[in-house]
């Protein structure tokens, strides 16, 4: 697999689609008819080829009102998905506004899911307001922006986590943004040096 990372997003070339990521663009061809979203945390790395396994993929989406997001459980539901908190779209939608997270996964399936959040606080913001545009193909996601991505994972603290952190900053060292990349580990308060990554 090819990554090119440039001002304009990230295209991927001679990548095979997974399972996963076919399970993936195939929930986001419903989502992005409804509501912006950006994917954050653990698949991102995978993404982009750590070979580790994980359940979820969290996406944060844009605040719709509870008529589009009837219109949206409809539609996943016409489609074979289904919701593993509850089968009551009002019970899900309030969940959502109680900053819960939702999750969607196919029918008579459980992992992988989707575990879906309405925008929160200013990181989410950020994420979401900032995408980063990943092309493989012809296909398309929007995923959070690596310079946030690091601090996030060091913040996290696991193993995993800052295993995530490492691999993404050595994929992305010579072209991330260096001083966003410093501010968001100033906001997070953690030391990069401390995890072998230098800025």
């Amino acid at each position: 697999m090819n990554i090119q990372h440039t001002h304009n997003g990230i295209r991927l070339t001679n990548k095979t689609l997974s399972g996963l990521d076919t399970f993936v663009l195939d929930f986001l061809s419903v989502l992005k008819a409804y509501t912006d979203y950006v994917i954050v945390s653990g698949y991102v790395t995978i993404l982009f080829g750590r070979a580790r396994g994980t359940e979820d993929i969290d996406i944060i989406i844009e605040k719709i009102d509870s008529g589009m997001f009837e219109r949206f459980f409809n539609d996943l539901t016409e489609r074979n998905y289904w919701f593993l908190n509850s089968d009551d779209q009002n019970d899900l939608f309030n969940m959502l506004n109680e900053n819960l997270a939702v999750r969607i996964a196919k029918i008579d399936e459980i992992i992988p899911n989707i575990e879906l959040k309405f925008v929160k606080d200013y990181f989410d913001n950020f994420s979401l307001k900032n995408s980063l545009k990943v092309m493989i193909g012809d296909h398309e996601m929007k995923i959070s922006p690596i310079e946030l991505q690091i601090p996030y994972k060091l913040y996290l603290s696991g193993d995993k986590d800052i295993e995530d952190a490492i691999y993404l900053h050595e994929i992305f060292k010579e072209t991330i943004d260096r001083k966003t990349l410093k501010n968001f580990l100033k906001e997070f308060d953690v030391d990069a040096t401390d995890y072998g990554i230098e800025i």
